[in-house]
């Protein structure tokens, strides 16, 4: 198992379902490709694995079953999903390098600190924003503060992200403002990474604290902030790195000036649908015509194959896609990429 399904198998250790996890693995050492399991549509070597409560992924390869994600049902998860409510974790890297929660806490004491995307569970959320911790601050982090947005489902997710985008703060937002004012009252010197929806929560929490704790985009006179009297100064403390972000950075970055906020950096996979397309945050064609053709890839696909999930260079992603467990491209992409190539050598 790679890192992050052994995080969960020991996780999954103390629930009272572990016995089938167990059982599901067990059963891949006899028989790796079993008639009732799925191979990935195109590929030869990655298969899932299920039973009445665990889902497995894993690559077939020199001998060798690679399981490379675990992954409750989703009834079983929907009903862990209900039982987590947002809040704020310290989390720490293990001695095997794997990001793991010591503690709940209730106030950010960290130098780094995260807010993850939608349809993130707490075991996934940990794990995955440890990751974009490292890639945006560097591997020797050995600590950060997790505020974790948990997750309603798909629409109820996509719903909350819909009311932050339009202006109507959310209870979560509200929620996180509060960390971020608190936190700056501390005198905390906070490096924040915000990845997908986070991006969202952490624009429009600024724009609640900007308006004093209003929803109402004119409060006291004060349109978002642009008339604050601590204007540039009102959440100083804090920095960001937005990562695969549904905020636009355009309108973001005025937020973030009138708060005080530097905006370290704002990476963006070129064919993540998410920062590209719902973001608004590219005007370039080949981006938003490969952002929908590699779609399949985020909704359905691979972790190390999705250009969103994780924080990956052009050059990394391409590996990932030829080499990596998951589907690979599909005809379609195969064409998009010819194309682009094409072009590019006439423009050359």
């Amino acid at each position: 198992m790679n890192g992050y399904a052994d995080y969960v198998f020991n996780l999954e250790k103390t629930t009272d379902e572990f016995y089938f996890l167990e059982s599901l693995l067990r059963s891949l050492r006899s028989n790796p490709r079993p008639i009732d399991g799925q191979i990935k549509k195109g590929s030869f070597s990655t298969y899932q694995h299920a039973n009445r409560s665990y889902k497995v992924q894993y690559r077939v390869a020199s001998g060798q079953v690679a399981v490379f994600n675990i992954e409750p049902q989703k009834k079983l998860q929907m009903h862990r999903d209900k039982l987590e409510k947002p809040g704020l974790y310290n989390v720490k890297k293990n001695s095997k390098g794997i990001w793991s929660i010591s503690a709940k806490v209730d106030k950010v004491a960290t130098s780094h600190a995260a807010v993850n995307g939608m349809l993130n569970n707490l075991t996934k959320a940990t794990w995955l924003m440890g990751s974009h911790v490292e890639h945006a601050y560097g591997k020797n982090i050995g600590q950060y503060t997790l505020f974790h947005n948990p997750s309603g489902g798909g629409a109820s997710d996509f719903w909350e992200s819909t009311r932050d985008k339009m202006g109507f703060s959310t209870a979560v937002t509200k929620q996180f403002s509060q960390v971020l004012t608190q936190t700056q009252a501390a005198g905390n010197k906070t490096k924040w990474v915000a990845h997908s929806q986070g991006g969202l929560i952490f624009t429009e929490a600024v724009r609640y604290a900007l308006n004093s704790g209003s929803s109402t985009a004119l409060h006291q006179l004060r349109l978002n902030g642009a008339r604050h009297p601590d204007k540039g100064s009102v959440l100083d403390n804090h920095k960001v790195s937005f990562h695969g972000n549904a905020n636009n950075i355009w309108r973001s970055k005025k937020l973030m000036e009138r708060a005080g906020i530097n905006i370290l950096a704002v990476r963006i996979h070129d064919y993540d649908v998410v920062g590209n397309l719902i973001g608004g945050n590219t005007s370039s064609l080949r981006k938003l015509v490969g952002s929908v053709a590699y779609l399949p890839h985020i909704i359905s696909g691979t972790i190390s194959q999705s250009p969103h999930t994780t924080m990956q260079s052009q050059k990394e992603w391409d590996k990932q896609m030829r080499n990596g467990p998951g589907v690979g491209r599909s005809t379609t992409q195969q064409a998009f990429e010819k194309t682009v190539k094409i072009i590019d050598n006439y423009l050359a």
